[in-house]
């Protein structure tokens, strides 16, 4: 039997309205999509504005470079993503050269007056030796806070001060004290003697090593700014938020001026 007039036109209408539901749905998706795709754009240029306004506002405005007779030199190394601080390592003020061990590296020279400091992810860090190492799994691995933390050493003979993308600081031996302090913070220790805990079999060359870290790694707190929180903690101008190597070279003050011979 055909179907009669009226159930033509029932039919026609459960069409309509189906069409109405689906229609429906999909403006709501649409609706609550954009504002979502708005919200994540409006957080990123908030972050971004923040990093920005936060990396130039320095603290420690008033610092001062120490004298020469007196002072300790450091270098801050920029090397276009990651900052290393610098330091020497036979200064009586804070001995570090007394904290490694010579089997904490593949070659260990005693005659080393430097050491090179870093603080990361231990995945990151310990796998992105170069940009053609860098895997984007790790970047975002690093920035959800997933995982430890490592502190890398590289010891040297000597530095260049002008190093490219380099800056050099003349602290005072308390300001000194205090930068060894927060990077001491950085390391884990044992239980025992306090000394680091080295990773084994862990190196990019022959005169590093890693350690185990503390801290969290994360989007907000890279390992730009734990380099920049020891700057201030030591009272070097610096900015606030120093999310970048940028950010942190913007406010340090310039090197000390070399009285002549």
């Amino acid at each position: 039997m055909n179907d009669s007039p009226d159930a033509k036109t029932i039919n026609s209408d459960e069409k309509s309205l189906k069409a109405i539901k689906r229609k429906s749905w999909f403006s709501f998706l649409w609706r609550w999509g954009m504002r979502a795709i708005g919200l994540v754009i409006a957080g990123i240029l908030c972050f971004v504005a923040a990093a920005w306004i936060l990396g130039n506002t320095p603290v420690n405005q008033g610092f001062q470079h120490a004298d020469a007779k007196d002072g300790i030199d450091i270098l801050v190394i920029n090397n276009g993503v990651h900052v290393d601080l610098v330091l020497p390592i036979d200064e009586p003020t804070f001995r570090w050269i007394d904290r490694f061990y010579s089997t904490d590296f593949l070659v260990f020279e005693p005659q080393s007056r430097y050491a090179v400091f870093g603080w990361g992810n231990r995945q990151f860090y310990m796998e992105t030796e170069t940009w053609d190492d860098l895997k984007i799994s790790n970047v975002f691995y690093a920035f959800a806070g997933l995982g430890e933390t490592v502190v890398h050493v590289e010891l040297c003979g000597d530095l260049f001060w002008s190093l490219e993308r380099s800056r050099k600081i003349r602290l005072s031996p308390d300001q000194f004290k205090r930068l060894c302090e927060y990077l001491l913070s950085s390391f884990q220790k044992k239980s025992g003697d306090g000394s680091f805990i080295p990773i084994a079999k862990a190196h990019y060359r022959s005169r590093d090593a890693f350690y185990e870290g503390t801290g969290h790694y994360n989007l907000f707190r890279t390992c730009n700014v734990w380099a920049g929180s020891g700057l201030a903690k030591a009272g070097v101008r610096v900015g606030y938020w120093t999310l970048t190597p940028g950010f942190l070279f913007a406010c340090l003050p310039e090197p000390p001026q070399e009285s002549p011979n």
